[in-house]
């Protein structure tokens, strides 16, 4: 990976920092301001500002530049965490929390599309690497933001000053990004971007749409359960919210540092690698509907990290790799939509099988058995998909 992406990767993970520091307590803090129904409607209004990001930002990122996309992110993230921590009353909630989604979701996806840059001016090689390489500090720091928190809170520290470190964060990130990050575009490239159609579904190409068909089932069925397995956890395996906050920091470090060699196993044979990921992310979702015990969350946490990281880098190789280079970031954001308005229909579905069934058990069963359906799917959508150049 060029010097300019390890520059990217270091503002990302300082961006990462921003966000993680404050947000995996984010539901307990809301618990103590508002009832359960308005929860719902704070997460439903920041999915719904998440799916405008993800679209705007790819428009935005292609014809205005990568850095310049990056940067006015952490404008709204800024904002956003400061009347969190300043105003938390109801009715802002829902509105502040938005600002900082819509700013989070710039950054996820100008995060992708400069190492897609680098990929396409370079023929195309080592794309899943450069796609998990990338994330690499990411990882890392949001396996240590949970313990860092939980240590500041345990010194005296209150949930509404965690969300001011993370506006202060945001601030680093944005000065990092105006002085560190170079562009990746060439100015050919955004002058293309710029002369072209804003929106054009059938720039994407045939295998975008291909990839995106098989894979929004099984995104469908996985957001079913992913939202509420921290309720699994706590609730129904028997760990604390420390020992819960121990798994995920295992899960992020073991990522962060997976991330350089499973991008070069997922460079190999992208379609395959996509398809080994979904089955082992299934396997763990099995895991989770039986399994209780710190010991046995811990390991499966570490486990998940390899078909997360294969599902990253081969997925994100795949989305692009037939797109021109003035549409990539419209078919990362597009890609991202895609698979994100999932959550507006799955988390829904999945809070009324819990709310029928009385069982969380039962909702990771069904989501595991429904994913076998979708990975048939997904294995006759890549068929037909291009892997090469």
């Amino acid at each position: 990976m060029s010097h300019t992406l390890w520059r990217v990767a270091l503002v990302t993970g300082v961006a990462q920092f921003a966000w993680s520091i404050w947000w995996w307590q984010f539901s307990i803090f809301l618990a103590d301001l508002i009832d359960p129904w308005a929860m719902g409607i704070v997460f439903l209004v920041g999915t719904l500002a998440s799916l405008i990001g993800f679209a705007v930002s790819g428009i935005l990122s292609d014809i205005l530049g990568r850095r310049k996309a990056m940067t006015l992110a952490f404008i709204p993230m800024f904002l956003g965490l400061v009347m969190l921590a300043e105003f938390p009353l109801w009715p802002l909630i829902p509105f502040e929390y938005a600002l900082a989604q819509f700013g989070w979701s710039f950054i996820l996806i100008t995060a992708r599309a400069m190492p897609a840059d680098e990929t396409a001016s370079l023929g195309g090689m080592n794309a899943a690497r450069r796609f998990t390489t990338v994330l690499m500090p990411a990882y890392l720091i949001d396996g240590v933001s949970p313990a860092l928190a939980s240590g500041l809170l345990y010194l005296g520290f209150r949930a509404r000053e965690l969300l001011l470190l993370g506006a202060v964060g945001a601030v680093v990130a944005l000065i990092a990004a105006l002085l560190w990050v170079r562009e990746t575009l060439s100015s050919d490239t955004i002058r293309k971007a710029k002369s072209g159609p804003i929106i054009s579904f059938q720039g994407l190409g045939q295998n975008f749409w291909k990839l995106a068909a098989g894979m929004i089932g099984y995104s469908l069925i996985f957001n079913t359960s992913i939202r509420y397995y921290a309720n699994l956890c706590v609730d129904t395996w028997g760990v604390s919210a420390a020992q819960y906050g121990l798994t995920w920091s295992a899960f992020s470090l073991t990522s962060g540092l997976l991330a350089y060699t499973l991008g070069g196993f997922a460079d190999r044979k992208p379609k395959a690698s996509l398809l080994l990921a979904v089955i082992l992310n299934t396997a763990v979702c099995f895991g989770l509907a039986f399994g209780s015990g710190f010991y046995l969350l811990l390991f499966l946490n570490v486990v998940w990290a390899f078909p997360i990281m294969t599902w990253i880098g081969s997925e994100r190789s795949l989305a692009v790799r037939d797109v021109e280079n003035e549409m990539k970031g419209r078919a990362l954001g597009t890609y991202q939509f895609l698979m994100s308005a999932t959550q507006l229909l799955g988390a829904p579905m999945g809070a009324v099988i819990w709310d029928v069934t009385g069982s969380l058990r039962f909702l990771w069963l069904f989501s595991a058995y429904a994913s076998i359906f979708m990975v048939v799917i997904l294995a006759a959508a890549l068929r037909s998909v291009r892997e090469s150049d």
